[in-house]
């Protein structure tokens, strides 16, 4: 029990016996000590975060090594090194689309020293991609911060005739099942849904740990078609081992690739899915030590440096405080499992 606590239960006991049976004297004196610890409350509430940490951090991204995500949070990582002056790990545990991932820190000690780097997959649409889920995306976290959102190409193997969103959706139906798509992350598995539903045809989901291992095999031409994050797939992009089709954003052209249309611009309308990344502390964590957390990733996430890095990784900054992203992290786990259903997606 904290000091504040004490005083606070104990100052209705002394006025009870004070007012009871204690001189004057006593009760004056007894009176100053709880009003003295109370006052020294809030100083006392506050020093957890103040001497926060005490010891190196420990931030879990629940898919492989290589993708945008991780990348960007590596970035992140470095300048919280810099604030906190402390190690802040990076730590790699994929499967089952986060899951893996998010379970280990849901079930971690609530101190804010072990951290998950969550996305649309781990908080959005693992609720209607995973039957077994070992964790509750709302009741087991307290959101801290997003980071940013990502971008993503449509890219296929050069060896399928298509250059156009367009030409691509013409090839697929008049070739139904002939195609699959590479789904390394929920971003990327949501728009081949969409994509392939667009197109009125069937093309084959392959599911992969993260982006790059997705990548590899459309290089390879083992599956044809996918949606990759423009960090992971540009240097494929630029090498000419894969071909763009077009830039899936939010809004207008990506600065990364900024001669390739978007797919609003080709005439696929409506299709501006995007994925996010932010950083969530397991449930119980005290509310002091995920403000401290919170205001220095914010001031991490809006340094012009950072911006600039994160933007060349193909993600476009964007902050959101624990309050407005606990209301948007809730808004995506009722959207996201309920548009995969609509594309005949079950929990597997």
């Amino acid at each position: 029990m904290s000091k504040l606590d004490q005083a606070q239960r104990l100052a209705p006991v002394y006025r009870e016996e004070i007012d009871g049976q204690a001189p004057s004297v006593l009760r004056r004196g007894l009176l100053a000590v709880a009003a003295a610890l109370a006052l020294c409350g809030p100083a006392l509430a506050q020093a957890p975060a103040e001497s926060f940490p005490s010891r190196p951090l420990k931030i879990v991204v629940p898919f492989g090594p290589g993708s945008g995500s991780d990348t960007a949070i590596r970035l992140v990582a470095q300048r919280l090194e810099v604030a906190f002056k402390q190690g802040v790990v990076v730590e790699n545990r994929p499967g089952a689309n986060g899951s893996i991932g998010a379970t280990y820190v849901a079930r971690s000690a609530p101190d804010g020293l072990t951290l998950l780097l969550g996305t649309t997959s781990t908080h959005g649409a693992n609720p209607g991609l995973v039957a077994k889920l070992g964790y509750d995306p709302v009741k087991d976290f307290s959101p801290v911060g997003m980071v940013g959102t990502f971008s993503s190409f449509l890219v296929v193997h050069p060896s399928v005739p298509a250059r156009t969103p367009a030409e691509l959706m013409a090839y697929v139906k008049a070739n139904p099942k002939a195609l699959s798509f590479a789904a390394g992350n929920t971003s990327s598995l949501i728009m081949g849904e969409m994509f392939a539903r667009r197109a009125g045809a069937e093309m084959l989901r392959v599911p992969y740990q993260s982006n790059p291992a997705g990548l590899t095999d459309v290089i390879a031409g083992r599956v044809q078609v996918m949606f990759p994050d423009i960090s992971s797939s540009m240097a494929h992009v630029k090498a000419g081992s894969v071909r763009a089709l077009g830039v899936v954003s939010m809004g207008g052209r990506s600065s990364q690739a900024p001669e390739l249309p978007t797919m609003a611009e080709l005439g696929v309308n409506d299709f501006n899915f995007v994925g996010w990344i932010g950083l969530f502390a397991p449930t119980g964590t005290p509310e002091p030590i995920v403000r401290r957390i919170a205001d220095e990733l914010e001031r991490v996430v809006k340094t012009p440096e950072v911006t600039r890095r994160l933007q060349q990784l193909g993600a476009d900054p964007l902050y959101m405080g624990p309050t407005q992203f606990d209301a948007f992290v809730r808004s995506e786990v009722e959207r996201l499992p309920r548009l995969l259903a609509t594309m005949g997606v079950q929990p597997q």
